[in-house]
Formats: C-alpha cells, structure tokens, sequence
C-alpha cells in the first residue's frame, strides 16, 4: 500500500483513503508513531481536526475515525489532558457521516472506536453499549475480523467490571472467528484478553487449573504479538504476567516480568502504561512490606495518570497509595485518597473499582470511623458492587458487613475503645482540621451538582471565589467533582469584556501562589506542604531531583520553589543554579531546606533563603510568606 502511494494516477481522494487504510493497518500493529506519519500533512496532531477540503463524504468520515483513533491512543501515552473528549469528537462526527451514507461496517468500526475511548475513561456500561450498537451493525457475512475485534473489547470491559462468566460467554464467540483469521495481531489480542480473564477467575474462585492455562495463553500471547510485531501489546503481556505471578505469591518472578515490561512501555514513550506498570509493582512491594519503596512507585503512577482522562487507572493507582498510605500509619492521607478513588471512579462509570476503594477504606479504617461513617460506606460499597461476579470481592463485602452486624448486635461501639496514647499518635490538627473540612467541602459540591456558587453559598461564604481558592488550593483532591468548565452556561459579550472597577478585584481575589516542593524525606514533605496548603497556597510535590529538574526545565508556572539538598537523581544546589539560568525563573525566590551544611553553597547558586533541617522546617511558610511579599 505504501508503494502505491507513489502512483501519479491516484487523484487526491484516492491518494487520502490509502493514507487512511495504510494508518489503519499500522495502528492495530502496534506501530502508532508510523501510523501517524501515514497520515502526513492531512492531520496536525492529537486532538486536532484534520484537513477535509476536496474529500468526498467517504473519505472525509475515514480521515475523521483515524484522526480521533491516533489522538485516543496518543492521548493516552502521553497523558495528554482532554484528548479522550478530542478523539470522542472526531470519532463521533464520523460515525454520523458513516450512517448518513448508509455505511453500517464503518459505522460499526466507528462505535467501536468511541466504546475503546469511554473504556479508557473507565465508563464501562457506555463502553459496552457502544459495542453492543456496533456488533448490532453487522451482519454476519459482513467484516468477521472486525466482528472478532469488537468481540475481543467486549471480553476486556467485562472483565474490567467483575463480570468474568460474561466474558467466557464473549470468547466462545470469538474463537472460531480468531482461529478462521491470519491475523498474528488479532491472534494475540484474543488470547491476552481470555489470560486476562482467566487471571481474575483464578484468583476470585480459588482455581489453581485456570491460573496455569491463563500462563499457557499469555505464552501464546507474546508469541503472536513478537511475530506481528506488537511492542506495545508484548509488554502489556509481560506486565499482566507479572501481576499473576504476584496472585500467587511468586515475586521474584513478578519483578522480572514487570521489569521487561516497564522497559519495553519506556522504550515506546508510553507513560500511562509505564504508570500501570508501576501501580502493578506497589502492590508487590506492599505483600513484601516494603512500604517506602512502595508509597515511592504508586506516587509517581498516580502523579502520571492523574494528568490524563483515565479515570479508571487513576482510582486503581489512588486505591493502592491509601492502602499503602494505611500501612505506614498516615490514616489521614490515606482516608483521604480512597475517598478521592471511590468519587472518581463513580463519576467515571467504573463502579467496581469506586467499591473496591470503599471496602479498602473499610478494611484499612474501620477503627477510626464512626458508626454512622461505617453504615454509610458500607451501603454505597454494597450498591456499586451489586452486580461483580468476584467472590473475592464478594467475601470482602460479606466481611464488612459481618463485622458491622456483630457489633451491633452485641450494643458495642464499632470501633474498638483506643487508649489516650493511641488517639495522640502521629495526632496532627491541622490534618484533622482539613479533613472536616473537606467533608462539609465534599458534600456542599454533591448537593449543589458541581456548582460553585451554590456550594459556597451552602457552606455560608460570602463570595463563590474563596471555595475556587481551596478548590485550587489545600483540596485540590475534591476539584473533580466541580461542575466542568465546558458546561457552564456562557456570560454575554457584554458582561464579559466589562471593564473590572477596583471594587470588584477587591470582590475577586489573585489565585494563590504556586509552589514547586522537593523533598524526599516523607514526613518532613507531608509536613511542610500540609502547613503550605493551609495558608492557601497550591504545592506540587516531588521526591526526587531528576523528575524537579524536568518541571524545573518546562515552562510550568511556579510563583516560588522549595528545595531540598540531598536528592536522588539531581541534588538541590544543581536545581537552584538550573533555575537562576532560566529566563522565566531568573527571578523565581528560592528556598532550601536541608540538614547539610551548604548554606554557603546554595546562596552562590541564587538561593534567596535557607532553613536548616528540623530545626526551621516551622519557619518555611512564614519565610515562603516574607519572599512572595518582597516579590510583588
């Protein structure tokens, strides 16, 4: 197809449906960057509308569909933010061209595309209704490999949700339409997702025998993927290999696969499935009870995808840091998390990972919540997770709820009575202050459906801008359940270009100030940025050198940076003397915070101030305070 490219004869329209088909091909290989470069001039990038001046109709709904196909896929490598919502666009307006021209297989490879997209985002039932829609196109002498892929995407969304017995049902139609196929891609598809599925029932039904033949179909796997060329999907095997071995207590073996498969997604500049990779490596390093290098790994994986629209992955990646959070006795932090999870996997569509944050919170704190607090997690735990298929899940349910019933029944407090000692342990107000907080916060947004103004009217402030500041501020963590920017209702050109008096910036205060923080030592970093964030200002935190140097490098807006010395990766004084050869940043107040005796040092690199560790760490917002004042 790429010879006949070449051919003069081609008209335009034709020479752009061989690019199209050519980019097709390509992509379902594994080999998006090329399919990208299939595309060449006809198409800007992720998220971009592509050229469809002089196309027929046919040709411009193709250009559409591979357009938002490589914006999903790039999107999420890259945790590009929105470009799920752009490929959702691009595909959808190709569907209605599809269908327009009476086209049902291209209509059904467009559905298709738009139920991969929403099972990105973790909304699993418009996943399955847009598969469902698409495979209702086909006839059945009509494209059998597309049938046999949509088949193949529907085995993975039922796994996802818990639905395993589904997902057999969904293979056994798949077979005879793989094993008809000389497709090595398609091959190793069908069986990664029937592994896959074998994996969950192994370990949700206690079958040894299911466990050794998902080992056999991930061997199968690699094979077709090695011969089809299909990096991507080759690591993604090593990686979902490596978390059956971790099931079944062999870590040893599960660092080797996950390792290959870390490599293998780095190699390919895909950050959202190194990030997988790493919330797979956690939970191995939590089962070993090494918890500092675990809450080091899932930090990085949720910093990662938070960025993009995966929500799924992301209440995966936050259920796993509350639970290692748990474990290293930050009870707060680590309620704080699952909440976030369960709100964030709702609001997706992903039911059965929000319950699963609930349960997690309900195993990892029973002892700190109230009665009611428990009766209530519980209730919604038990509602989101009605239909999984999981007995483990389902034990796990039925525990909670035995422990709740036997309490009651006994006329005994849930929570077992703690002794002074115990209440004052690792006790912090300003973390038990945040936490109320946040849950009057949490409920004035669900009551008002995301609205702002109503929120802040509930919660009896006088202006709407002071919820936007602690929205942006000390919880960030409740932003995504504000109402989205794209759906508020337009103000006229009139009030919007209206000339602002002195009153009214008095009435809308600046955004707070935003700090960049690097600290490796957990409790000297969760200190300083909880004392930061209470005085209103947003902090972004990193713990090691190498990845602050590459914020450090970018054009992120920073109203100020914290640093320590001693970093892994690249030291302090190297960041501070990085930043002061920086056009944006040669004005950028500087603060190192560091138990080493490099005062001298860090002020020839352009540090503005030093505090000495722990002596000083008291001083950092006051200090922060007196450098942002100078600055204005």
């Amino acid at each position: 197809m790429l010879k006949q490219l070449d051919d003069p004869a081609l008209t335009y329209d034709e020479r752009t449906l061989l690019r199209c088909r050519i980019a097709e091909d390509l992509e379902y290989r594994g080999q998006v960057e090329a399919a990208r470069e299939a595309l060449g001039e006809l198409w800007q990038g992720t998220g971009q509308r592509p050229k469809l001046e002089g196309l027929t109709a046919l040709t411009a709904a193709e250009l559409l569909l591979r357009a938002g196909w490589l914006s999903g896929l790039l999107g999420s490598a890259q945790q590009i933010e929105g470009a799920q919502a752009a490929a959702k666009d691009l595909i959808s307006e190709s569907l209605t061209c599809f269908q327009s021209l009476g086209n049902l297989v291209r209509a059904a490879a467009a559905q298709s595309g738009l139920g991969y997209c929403y099972w990105r985002e973790g909304a699993y039932d418009n996943a399955r209704l847009m598969y469902d829609e698409a495979l209702k196109k086909l006839a059945d002498n009509d494209d059998k490999e597309l049938r046999a892929k949509i088949l193949i995407r529907c085995m993975v969304v039922e796994a996802c949700s818990g639905r395993y017995s589904e997902a057999l049902r969904l293979s056994a139609g798949a077979t005879p339409l793989v094993a008809a196929s000389t497709n090595d891609a398609l091959k190793g598809r069908f069986q990664l997702a029937l592994a896959t599925v074998l994996v969950f029932l192994a370990k949700a039904e206690h079958r040894p025998d299911y466990t050794d033949r998902a080992i056999i179909e991930f061997t199968a796997a690699a094979y077709h993927f090695e011969q089809a060329g299909h990096i991507s999907y080759l690591a993604s095997t090593e990686n979902n290999l490596g978390f059956l071995l971790y099931t079944i207590g062999h870590y040893a073996e599960a660092y080797t696969h996950l390792n290959h498969a870390r490599w293998l997604f780095l190699d390919l500049k895909d950050s959202c499935k190194v990030a997988q990779v790493d919330d797979v490596h956690a939970r191995v390093l939590l089962a070993e009870g090494k918890l500092h290098l675990a809450v080091r790994v899932i930090a990085g994986a949720v910093r990662t995808l938070s960025k993009g629209g995966q929500q799924g992955l992301l209440a995966e990646a936050l259920t796993t840091q509350g639970r290692v959070l748990a474990r290293l006795r930050d009870p707060i932090a680590s309620q704080n998390k699952l909440r976030q999870a369960a709100d964030i996997a709702e609001h997706a569509g992903a039911l059965k990972e929000a319950g699963c944050a609930l349960l997690t919170l309900l195993e990892e704190h029973a002892d700190r919540l109230s009665e009611a607090e428990l009766l209530a997690t519980y209730e919604r735990a038990d509602g989101l997770l009605k239909e999984t298929q999981d007995t483990e899940t389902i034990a796990r349910l039925r525990a909670c709820a035995r422990r709740l019933i036997a309490a009651r029944r006994a006329g005994l407090p849930t929570a077992p009575k703690r002794s002074r000692a115990d209440f004052w342990a690792n006790f912090s107000l300003a973390k038990r202050v945040r936490a109320y907080e946040a849950r009057y916060i949490r409920r004035a947004l669900v009551e008002a459906r995301g609205s702002i103004s109503r929120a802040a009217r509930l919660l009896g402030f006088k202006h709407h801008a002071s919820l936007s500041a602690l929205l942006q501020g000390r919880h960030r963590n409740l932003a995504h359940l504000r109402t989205p920017p794209g759906t508020r209702r337009k103000r006229s050109a009139r009030v919007r270009h209206r000339r602002r008096t002195p009153e009214a910036k008095a009435k809308n205060p600046p955004k707070p100030a935003k700090i960049l923080y690097v600290e490796d030592n957990e409790l000297v970093a969760a200190t300083v940025k909880d004392a930061l964030e209470l005085e209103g200002w947003q902090v972004e935190t990193y713990a090691d050198g190498a990845a602050a140097f590459d914020r450090i490098m970018s054009s992120a807006p920073y109203d100020l940076l914290v640093v320590d010395y001693d970093l892994p990766g690249v030291d302090g004084l190297a960041l501070a003397r990085q930043g002061r050869q920086l056009p944006h940043r040669k004005d950028t107040p500087i603060i190192m915070l560091s138990a080493s005796d490099v005062e001298s040092a860090a002020r020839e690199a352009g540090v503005d101030a030093f505090l000495r560790k722990p002596e000083d760490t008291g001083e950092v917002a006051a200090t922060v305070q007196r450098l942002l004042a100078q600055g204005k």
